[in-house]
């Protein structure tokens, strides 16, 4: 590995580090946000924090295809295109494979320590319910890959996001997470004020998504170099590497839910995620770039709908086997990363 190489990997680093905390940043400002102007809890928790957490993983391929569009770095328009499409594809492919698995990692680690049983206690409906809108949503993505027409192509676009409209009304018609109750930290700008001023709160949403903006602009120009000095393909990388960096870290909250024995916030805050990258930045792919699809990202649409799938059977057959099902959907990912790794030429 040169040191060029080397520099950019703890560029990377240090910038997702950065991108975390920028995240959480915006993530308290939103929840001040809803929290002043009286939004319900179901909103503020299930949605607008929902967006927060989401926003390093949506702005990446943005930042990607329109850095390729308008020259904003020294990646060119396939490129660009490439970039964004791997972290759209990584993001709910992630999510359905490896986020699962870390989950049920956990339950059975806290269930050896004794912190608590082994059984899932969460709502099938509302668990099923996820995967009826992902399901739809990511079919349509993948058949969409093999449509010539950009006409179409942006059509579909449209009716993703009026789909994810759809979900969100629906979703806060019926509180997703009826018994849980979200505690609001002090906001960040303002430690020492048990209630803020309005202004204060706007300032630190502007602050913090202006922020993301600078901090993904500059890690998606560090995972374009590292791809071209390695020569691995970018749209590949960026499948890796993005969604493990923005989606895993955030995940881990199932982590902690899962030990507080919060099953349906741990499981939901995966399976809501899924119907979102499902339907918004793929929504962005399908508009603005040519959306076809090479081996690996065909392969990674495959994975995730074969594990997804059988988790949805078992939650609907024999819901007390989803742990162990759980456990196993981390098998999908490890197969995507073989073949990725015997593509390179690494094994």
């Amino acid at each position: 590995m040169s040191f060029d190489v080397l520099l950019s990997a703890i560029e990377i680093v240090v910038l997702l580090v950065l991108i975390v905390s920028t995240c959480a940043l915006f993530t308290n400002a939103i929840e001040w946000t809803g929290h002043r102007f009286k939004l319900s809890e179901g909103a503020v928790g299930s949605v607008l924090a929902a967006v927060g957490t989401a926003l390093p993983e949506t702005l990446v391929p943005i930042i990607a295809i329109a850095s390729g569009y308008f020259g904003l770095s020294t990646m060119n328009l396939e490129t660009g295109h490439d970039i964004g499409v791997g972290a759209i594809l990584g993001a709910p492919f992630l999510l359905g494979t490896l986020a699962m698995w870390v989950t049920a990692t956990a339950l059975f680690y806290f269930a050896a320590m004794k912190k608590r049983d082994a059984k899932l206690k969460i709502d099938m409906h509302l668990f099923r319910r996820d995967y009826h809108y992902f399901f739809p949503a990511y079919l349509t993505v993948f058949g969409a890959a093999f449509i010539p027409s950009l006409l179409v192509k942006q059509v579909l676009a449209v009716g993703l996001l009026a789909f994810y409209g759809f979900y969100v009304y629906r979703t806060l018609q019926r509180e997703h997470i009826p018994d849980e109750e979200f505690e609001l930290p002090v906001l960040t700008f303002a430690p020492r004020t048990k209630e803020p001023k309005t202004l204060l709160i706007l300032a630190q949403v502007a602050a913090s998504l202006v922020m993301l903006l600078v901090l993904v602009h500059f890690f998606v120009g560090e995972i374009n170099d590292v791809a071209m000095s390695l020569g691995i393909p970018a749209l590949v990388l960026s499948m890796i590497v993005t969604p493990i960096a923005t989606e895993l870290p955030e995940k881990f909250n199932s982590v902690v839910w899962i030990r507080g024995k919060k099953d349906n916030l741990a499981l939901g805050n995966i399976t809501g995620a899924m119907v979102f990258q499902s339907c918004i930045p793929t929504a962005i792919g399908l508009a603005f770039t040519p959306w076809v699809l090479n081996a690996q990202g065909i392969l990674s649409v495959l994975l995730c709908l074969a594990s997804s799938f059988i988790i949805y059977l078992c939650a609907w057959k024999n819901p007390k086997f989803l742990p162990q099902i759980l456990f196993g959907s981390g098998i999908f990912y490890l197969i995507f990363l073989f073949y990725a790794l015997l593509t390179w030429g690494k094994l």
